[in-house]
């Protein structure tokens, strides 16, 4: 039964970090203006239209995933015998090597314009998956416990974690300008339904070969410290081995929380403009019915080698029987106990520089804390707009210590249709094979009116309007 449950767990984690299709969506900055759904990642962005509708099927989505440590021509190149070239792979790699993927379905959107602030109304529905994996770990499967890659023949799996989660948020947002135009702000407010989550905040243990320089193999020595697994919602019903069929709605709706995503714009000039949001500030609850709370107890075992003579005798290894009685003598701790998990909060701040009437050059920072670290990542764009019926945004963005992002998007209004396509990275379409991420997002809107022509009418009229003079005659 242990074995089906972690089964489930892993099956659960690998359909998400490779179905789920993560960096952050820069290009959505650029397109603010005629892209409604660019209020999601700063609720003080008023779009250009009075109206706005994005209905399920149409409303688009985004699918994102990234990692930091190859690409698929790395994988796929053979050496001149028809091998893959294990060794360039890993010496490519990094100390610690992450997986991250999100993806995001725009179920429903509804916003309204006035002249100086927007309403808006959404559902999305969103999974989020990370695995950290320590290069020590492809060090052994690659190479073996014996290799000279494993420094002091030792493998620590300290750094390695796995986080998954899907939820449903429905938000409510609000932007206004404030000090005469000069300033906008904006909040929205999120009730959140979790429908899974799963993960192992560290995997504690370690693998070590003994011996020396001429020869490592002397002993073997694994020494696991007490880790928990976690499941909540659809994953924690498997994982507790319940027929989640029988009341599948409890499993994936009866979990819930609030978020919160507060944002301004500040107009330093004419031409000069500072932002700034912070988004995913709240959390989930995980229900008791549906929850998994595994408690890996710790363990130490030595294997110093097998009984040559139980081999050719053919008989049963006593090494194999003392690993049965240590591992069947561990106590697991299973329990059902509800949990909160906290979302995995992001900050965007930049400053942008209109040198035209329809041309703007802007600088982007993203960041979001993960286990403690900031991931972060630096973003240049160029955006033109020609008006509300076609928008343009070119970025080039360094992450993981190097520019290798490219992103493009468009927003093209057919009336009353509105067709986006835009991807963060541009190589992953045209040169998959070394690209390290896979960034697209579609959608189509229904759009209606702009608001700057109102605004530009009513500058008219100021124009035009003669002051009179009271000359005391009636």
């Amino acid at each position: 039964m242990k074995e089906i449950k972690y089964f489930a767990l892993i099956v659960f984690l690998f359909w998400n970090t490779t179905s789920a299709l993560a960096q952050s969506d820069m290009i959505g900055y650029g397109l603010y203006k005629t892209l409604p759904q660019a209020n999601n990642l700063n609720p003080a962005l008023l779009p250009d239209y009075k109206f706005s509708l994005g209905l399920p099927g149409l409303s688009g989505f985004h699918i994102n995933t990234g990692q930091n440590f190859t690409n698929l021509e790395l994988l796929t190149a053979v050496d001149e015998n028809g091998n893959i070239n294990t060794g360039d792979i890993f010496r490519k790699m990094r100390r610690n090597n992450r997986v991250t993927s999100n993806n995001t379905i725009n179920l429903f959107h509804l916003g309204i314009r006035g002249l100086t602030s927007y309403t808006a109304f959404s559902i999305n529905t969103k999974t989020f998956a990370r695995a950290s994996l320590p290069k020590e770990l492809f060090a052994l499967a690659l190479y073996g416990n014996a290799s000279d890659e494993l420094d002091d023949g030792l493998v620590d799996l300290s750094r390695g974690s796995v986080k998954t989660m899907a939820y449903t948020e429905i938000g409510i947002s609000h932007g206004r300008e404030i000090l005469a135009g000069k300033m906008t702000a904006g909040i929205r407010l999120k009730y959140m339904i979790g429908h899974a989550y799963a993960d192992i905040p560290t995997i504690d243990g370690s693998l070590q070969t003994y011996g020396n320089s001429e020869f490592r193999g002397d002993s073997i020595s694994l020494n696991v410290n007490q880790f928990e697994i976690r499941g909540g919602g659809a994953a924690g019903a498997l994982m507790n081995g319940d027929d989640i069929g029988d009341d599948i709605r409890s499993a994936v709706t009866g979990n819930s929380g609030f978020g919160l995503d507060i944002g301004a714009t500040y107009e330093f000039s004419q031409k000069i403009r500072f932002f700034a949001s912070l988004n995913d500030l709240g959390f989930i609850n995980w229900n008791q019915g549906n929850s998994y709370l595994g408690t890996v107890p710790s363990m130490s075992y030595t294997f110093g080698g097998a009984d040559v003579v139980e081999l050719i005798n053919g008989e049963d290894l006593s090494v194999i029987d003392e690993l049965d009685s240590v591992v069947n003598n561990l106590e697991y701790n299973e329990t059902k106990e509800s949990f909160t998990t906290s979302l995995t909060g992001k900050l965007y701040a930049g400053a942008s520089y209109q040198f035209s009437r329809r041309q703007t050059a802007s600088a982007i920072l993203y960041s979001e804390l993960y286990k403690g670290a900031l991931i972060p990542a630096l973003t240049a764009m160029y955006n033109f707009q020609g008006g509300t019926f076609f928008n343009f945004a070119f970025s080039a963005t360094m992450m993981n210590g190097r520019v290798n992002n490219f992103g493009t998007g468009i927003t093209l209004n057919l009336i009353p249709f509105q067709v986006v396509l835009a991807t963060n990275d541009l190589l992953s379409i045209v040169n998959p094979m070394n690209g390290r991420a896979v960034d697209f997002r579609f959608g189509i809107n229904h759009t209606f009116g702009n608001v700057n022509k109102g605004k530009s009418r009513a500058k008219k009229n100021s124009k035009n309007t003669i002051d009179t003079i009271d000359l005391g005659i009636d």
